[in-house]
């Protein structure tokens, strides 16, 4: 019995490439990515996504839009624009459309989930371990602080830095 099996025909492919998009949104790269897995080649993809894109099918911005729109109550514009590059779609134009308070927002709502409204434990170890769970969500510093002074008022000025530690890029990992 031989190893190599015939190429799976285009119509095969499409067949696919459909049943992947009824089980959930997906990029163009991710599709591409699925259909190559499968056997395709090159040509042949691009001419199935070229389809595909035709009937409405594959639209990468409005999957950016609602992604952030789905995920960006708890997380921040690092983290989302991480996760929509990895789905191989440009985060700029959807990120672009968040604003400051929007940002602030959310951060506020995940600071509220992690430890509530009003919390009990305000030394400047839970202050950094929350500013830690911030970070880790995408938030950067200038989001950060405000949440924290909001949060902790009267144990967290504006002077609070965080530990050098913490602060040491705005990169999330």
């Amino acid at each position: 019995m031989s190893t190599d099996s015939p190429p799976p025909r285009p119509a095969d492919l499409m067949r696919h490439a459909i049943d992947l998009l009824s089980r959930r949104a997906r990029s163009e790269a991710e599709l591409a990515r699925a259909l190559v897995r499968r056997g395709g080649d090159e040509e042949t993809v691009a001419g199935i996504l070229e389809r595909l894109r035709g009937l409405g099918y594959i639209d990468d911005a409005g999957l950016a839009r609602r992604w952030v729109e789905s995920r960006g109550t708890s997380r921040g514009r690092g983290v989302l624009a991480g996760e929509l590059r990895r789905k191989g779609v440009d985060p700029a134009e959807a990120l672009a459309e968040r604003s400051d308070d929007d940002e602030r927002a959310a951060a506020l709502a995940a600071a509220v989930r992690k430890v509530g409204e009003a919390p009990r434990d305000t030394d400047r170890a839970a202050q950094a371990r929350l500013a830690a769970h911030l970070r880790r969500r995408g938030f950067g510093w200038g989001t950060i602080r405000p949440v924290l002074s909001a949060l902790y008022a009267g144990s967290t000025g504006d002077d609070w830095e965080p530990a050098e530690e913490l602060e040491d890029s705005d990169d999330v990992r």
